[in-house]
């Protein structure tokens, strides 16, 4: 390296170093002033009181220092950059003994001339000798130069840790100061009420804060009394609400007080309850005078809170205040009012008439004229008489008899207020309906009633396939009158001296129940399509329009199908020459095109959403196909039974089997939509209902919790007191939510858990108006145990106990397992081009309309396995069928169906997508085979365990007390 390069590169090292110093420097002020406009910037931004052009000017004018800061600290500093001979002197300056052969040295290089040149290269020289020695990287100030360097490390992690602070503690300003784009500002707001105002003295005061925009997990409300001067604060109390929602009842209020409540950094702005010498409500009695129909003696309740009644009830009113009253009146948050006048000279009285459900706020005048609108909100629900219960005790399921039998038949409905009558209904081979009239009141009308009827089946000259449709109806003492009808039964005739199995399937479900015989399928899925009519017909007022024309059109959808696929039956029948073989096949045939004959006409009066008019049509056509039914199975018992029919007959008898078992295959699961959309809604109810009886539970044992602890420590606060009658407000709800439910599916279980949360309302009422703590513990306690009792009557309803779902569940996996075998061997079949290459697309569709079947039962089935993982019934039951939920997400068996499908839609013998689909369906195969083992592991685990039984001995128990207290 040349010698005057040399000495440059040394002034260049000087120049980088001055340069990472004015760095340093420049970024330990722009830190600092960030970590300063921060910690100012969000003790403004977390203000409540800050508006929207303030926020603005106060983010502009720290953008506006912040650029400032980087332009004089860092931009303007850079651009000043040091000449090689300011640089030089600089060092010079730093070491004197240099006696400006440096600067020298650097003039003479920059400006040197030829005649020059060795004169300079002995200054270079010489310069270069002079500072031989000399660390030039060390001539900038070392200590300023360390100082910056960790004052601006310091900085940058102080600029860290504040913001990390900031989102934990001003959660609210770091959004408003920091977004990109900042919200609005009243959508982060700690809404605090009741603000500023005035209360009568002795009043009772809920203080709440509402946390909007943010969810803080405590907040605390600082009190200072008027004759005090410290601050209390105190916790507030965390209310069931959706939105985070904080309380704090003040009691017996005799001064003034301010307040303001602070909830994780965000505090409001001050408030203050002024006393003054007003009338306020000390007692609130009511008379409950109820419709002349229902029969009620008149109700009085006192000390109470809300108004809860049936519609049209007559309630009054009757309020103690604290001073001499002049009148007064019931302001309701619709904005009407009644009036209440005086009766006494503390007490006013008025009448109120339950027609709504609203809320109310009582105003009290004293006879000073001095008027006070009370802070609480008491609550008017009125409440729709109930649809009566009914249902058929005998036999209460479809049946099968010969012609000449007696079918018995019981009809029994309740009713809150009486059942006025018993009707029974019945049609002859889808002929004109008859009435039979059970029951009629004429002096009282009983709450209960049971009345029966008999079928004398030789009077109506029936023929085996012949079938009675008959269905119940009970009517309420209501003006106008609730009516109820249940679900439709079949008594179904057979032939004399023939096996055959009884149904045993539940009304209502045409015959769902597990036959899946190709003989009876036809008939059965008809029953199905009759079944959902009925329903629609005669609870037509349950069903929202849009979804009442939806269900129509769905089982008119049905209908048309199952007329195709009876209309393919006779087709193939006719191809293959079956009916010139025999004359009970011929019979056979002539009833299928009776059946088609009036299937169509009703698929197209339920598409013209006449459900009436398609009825008897839908009858007429079971009529025939039973017929057929009874004739499909004659024929398999002579011809097929080698009883004389000889091989011909008996091949034909094969035939036909085969040909009804091909076509009723296909479309196996297409009937079941509208049922398991009944069922899921009915479940989704039963869930919610589920998840809100847990939560009273737990409220409930918390509150006992802290009331224990109470006790111990001294006296508590009304906050316990206002959390008490919520939670005895919810049960109270929910009870009659169920109690609704109940009549309106006619569920009598359901209306024990109903009347298990009236009772466990009532425990806690007790508990409220105790007089000692041992017997506001007893209330509690038997509060709880009715709300368990609640649980677990619900958790039967959705199908019995644990065990008795997961074995359900078991064999559900093993059928769905074997359904999945067939697909995949049926898959394999088609990649191993077993199949002719003009049929496989349709092999394909064949195979995808399975396993629809398929995924709609694993959906089914992972619902309930989901519920089960969460039951406290057994603990380990619940933890292996959470174990079996895990493998259905986690091996995606879902969405390998639905894939599954999506390659069978694309798949040609040429592309071989068949391989990739046969390899997919023996993945769902195995890990539906991992299922059905995690679910039996399940089912062992809560048959083997002693709870089963402790659960049985407490439901007999509470049942017991139940019958004893009542």
């Amino acid at each position: 390296m040349a010698p005057h390069e040399e000495l440059l590169r040394k002034i260049a090292l000087v120049r980088g170093r001055w340069k990472a110093f004015l760095w340093l420097r420049g970024l330990a002020w722009i830190l600092g002033v960030m970590v300063a406009s921060l910690l100012i910037g969000l003790l403004l931004a977390n203000s409540t009181s800050i508006s929207g052009w303030a926020l603005t000017g106060l983010r502009l004018v720290l953008v506006a220092a912040f650029v400032f800061t980087v332009f004089k600290a860092l931009i303007l500093p850079l651009l000043r950059t040091p000449t090689d001979t300011q640089l030089a002197r600089f060092v010079e300056e730093k070491n004197p003994g240099l006696e400006d052969r440096l600067v020298s040295a650097v003039e003479a290089i920059h400006k040197s001339k030829t005649e020059q040149i060795a004169f300079v290269h002995l200054l270079i020289k010489d310069a270069l000798d002079r500072t031989k020695h000399l660390r030039f990287r060390d001539q900038v100030n070392k200590r300023k130069f360390s100082t910056f360097a960790g004052l601006t490390a310091g900085l940058a992690v102080a600029l860290v840790i504040s913001l990390y602070i900031s989102s934990l503690f001003f959660p609210i300003g770091t959004v408003k100061l920091l977004a990109f784009k900042p919200p609005n500002v009243d959508a982060f707001e700690l809404k605090v009420t009741p603000g500023d105002i005035t209360v009568a003295r002795g009043s009772d005061v809920t203080i709440q804060a509402v946390a909007m925009g943010f969810d803080p997990q405590r907040a605390e409300v600082h009190l200072r009394y008027a004759n005090g001067t410290q601050w209390e604060i105190v916790t507030m109390e965390v209310a069931p609400q959706n939105v985070p929602t904080f309380r704090h009842l003040v009691f017996n209020l005799q001064e003034s007080v301010h307040y303001f409540v602070d909830a994780r950094g965000n505090r409001s702005r001050e408030f203050t309850i002024d006393v003054a010498d007003l009338p306020r409500v000390e007692k609130v009695d009511y008379t409950y005078h109820y419709p002349a129909y229902t029969g009620l003696a008149v109700k009085k309740e006192e000390n109470a809170t809300d108004i809860v009644a049936l519609k049209g009830t007559e309630v009054e009113v009757t309020i103690t205040g604290s001073q001499l009253l002049s009148g007064g009146r019931l302001v309701f948050a619709d904005g009407k009012s009644v009036s209440l006048q005086p009766n006494g000279e503390k007490t006013v009285t008025g009448r109120v008439t339950v027609d709504r459900t609203t809320t109310f706020r009582i105003e009290l005048t004293n006879t000073n004229r001095s008027k006070y609108l009370g802070l609480e909100e008491y609550s008017m629900e009125a409440l729709d008489d109930q649809k009566p219960i009914v249902e058929f005790t005998k036999p209460g399921r479809d049946t099968k008899a010969t012609k000449v039998e007696e079918v018995f038949t019981e009809l029994r409905a309740e009713d809150d207020f009486g059942v006025r009558q018993l009707e029974l209904y019945y049609s002859v081979n889808g002929g004109a309906e008859q009435k039979v009239d059970l029951f009629a009141s004429k002096g009282e009308h009983p709450k209960e009633m049971s009345a029966g009827h008999t079928f004398f089946l030789e009077e109506y000259d029936l023929q085996p396939g012949d079938l009675v449709t008959y269905y119940g109806k009970a009517v309420d003492t209501r003006n106008p009158a609730n009516t109820v009808s249940t679900d439709i039964y079949f008594i179904e005739v057979r032939p004399f001296g023939r096996e055959y199995r009884q149904g045993q399937q539940g009304g209502g479900g045409g015959g769902g129940g597990d036959q899946d015989d190709s003989t009876e399928a036809l008939s059965r899925r008809q029953k199905e399509i009759i079944a959902a009519t009925h329903k629609l017909v005669n609870n037509k007022d349950k069903f929202k329009e849009k979804e009442w024309k939806d269900n129509i059109h769905a089982i008119a959808t049905n209908q048309s199908k199952l007329a195709d696929q009876t209309t393919t039956v006779l087709q193939r029948m006719s191809r293959r020459g079956l009916t010139s073989q025999d004359k009970m096949i011929k019979q056979l045939s002539e009833n299928l095109k009776a059946a088609i004959d009036q299937m169509n006409p009703a698929a197209e009066q339920l598409k013209a959403e006449n459900a009436q008019a398609a009825e008897p049509l839908e009858q007429k056509a079971l009529q025939h196909l039973m017929r057929a039914e009874a004739l499909f199975n004659e024929i398999q018992v002579t011809m097929g039974g080698g009883g004389g029919g000889g091989g011909g007959a008996r091949q034909s008898a094969e035939d036909l089997a085969d040909l009804f078992e091909l076509e009723l295959d296909q479309n196996k699961n297409q009937y079941e939509t509208l049922q398991r959309g009944e069922m899921n809604k009915g479940s989704q109810a039963i869930d919610e209902a589920l998840q809100k009886l847990k939560e009273l539970a737990e409220r409930q044992q918390k509150l006992m919790q802290r009331r224990a602890m109470q006790q111990q420590s001294g006296p508590g606060g009304g906050s316990d007191q206002t959390s008490a009658q919520e939670l005895q407000k919810e049960t109270e709800r929910l009870a009659r939510q169920l109690d609704k439910l109940s009549r309106e599916n006619n569920d009598r279980q359901m209306a024990d858990v109903s009347r298990a949360l009236q009772q466990a309302a009532s425990n806690m009422q007790q508990q409220a108006q105790s007089g000692n703590s041992q017997q506001q513990q007893q209330a509690a306690q038997q509060a709880l145990e009715q709300l368990n009792r609640a649980q677990r009557l619900l958790n039967q309803g959705r199908g019995g106990s644990m065990d008795e779902r997961l074995a359900k569940l078991q064999e559900q996996a093993k059928k769905l397992k074997e359904q999945q075998s067939k697909i995949a061997d049926e898959t394999q079949q088609l990649a191993n081009n077993s199949v002719p290459a003009a049929d496989a697309h349709r092999r394909a569709q064949e195979i995808n309309q399975q396993k629809d079947g398929v995924g709609s039962e694993l959906k089914s089935m992972t619902n309930e396995l989901e519920s089960l993982s969460n039951s406290q019934e057994n603990r380990d039951a619940a933890n292996k069928a959470r174990a079996a939920t895990n493998t259905i997400k986690g091996q995606q068996l879902q969405n390998r169906i639905e894939q599954g499908r999506q390659i069978l839609d694309n798949a040609t013998p040429q592309n071989g997508y068949f391989g990739y689909a046969a390899q997919n369906e023996r993945a769902i195969e195995k890990g539906l085979d991992d299922v059905q083992k995690q679910i039996g592991q399940a089912a062992s685990a809560a048959n083997n365990s002693d709870e089963k039984k402790q659960q049985n001995a407490l439901n007999q128990l509470s049942e017991t007390l139940q019958r004893a207290e009542s």
